[in-house]
């Protein structure tokens, strides 16, 4: 709602509601003056009042977080994966996949392998990537693969099995945009450690990977893959134990 008719709206509720007849400009038969001029209380009642298919949708999909949650968890209890990637923006129809990084954990929580692959962009790296993740064009022509290779390489790792992100969805329209280009089959079943954080530290303000690397202790995520996904690990783990121990 506009703002300036969010404030005609209070007023003229304030009106009705008798708390501002003295100051309030009175129009024909001593009816609210805003009233005259159409302002339709009904309206403005019908637009601010939250409608109950919103309040469902928004049910639903805190139970969907909290089913998937439970999904992640129950992932948790035998080997899995742990994977990132750095792209070279956020738009999966303009940007590409600037490296992969994955490592395999033991049921016991043991890293057992990692994999991390620096791959052959079409186009040059923008400065700004290279600031944050510190890969520099001249890393990628010197240490790059094309990226069928480096995607293969990558399904390769992971061996179908239960794959960890944090923020998952992100990554996973990645993994999809790279299959479709090359042909590669993608079906991994995808697990989000955000969705299980959320879960097991509701109290936090934010469950940014920075932010539970420092409330866990862990490690600090630099934006380089293979760094980023040992933090995410020790995430895994740690909501893994908080989780198992509320039941």
């Amino acid at each position: 709602m506009p703002q300036m008719s969010y404030i005609l709206y209070k007023t003229c509720l304030a009106a009705h509601r008798g708390l501002s007849r003295r100051r309030m400009p009175v129009g024909p038969a001593g009816r609210c003056f805003y009233c005259c001029f159409g302002i339709n209380m009904a309206y403005f009642r019908r637009y601010t009042t939250p409608h109950p298919y919103g309040q469902t949708l928004r049910a639903g999909a805190a139970a969907g977080r909290a089913s998937a949650a439970r999904d992640g968890l129950r992932a948790l209890d035998g080997p899995f994966v742990v994977a990132d990637l750095e792209t070279t923006g956020l738009s999966v129809a303009t940007c590409e996949i600037l490296e992969f990084a994955a490592v395999r954990v033991s049921a016991c929580g043991q890293i057992e392998r990692e994999f991390t692959q620096v791959v052959r962009t079409d186009g040059r790296v923008p400065p700004f990537i290279s600031r944050l993740t510190g890969i520099t064009q001249a890393e990628v022509e010197r240490d790059g693969v094309p990226v069928r290779q480096a995607f293969g390489d990558f399904l390769d790792f992971i061996e179908g099995g239960p794959l960890f992100f944090h923020n998952a969805s992100f990554d996973r329209r990645f993994l999809q945009a790279a299959a479709d280009r090359t042909g590669l089959p993608f079906e991994a079943q995808t697990h989000c450690t955000l969705m299980l954080a959320r879960q097991a530290w509701p109290e936090l303000p934010s469950h940014k990977l920075n932010v539970l690397a420092r409330h866990l202790g862990a490690s600090e995520p630099t934006h380089r893959a293979l760094a980023d996904v040992r933090t995410t690990v020790a995430v895994a783990l740690a909501a893994r134990a908080r989780l198992a121990a509320q039941g």
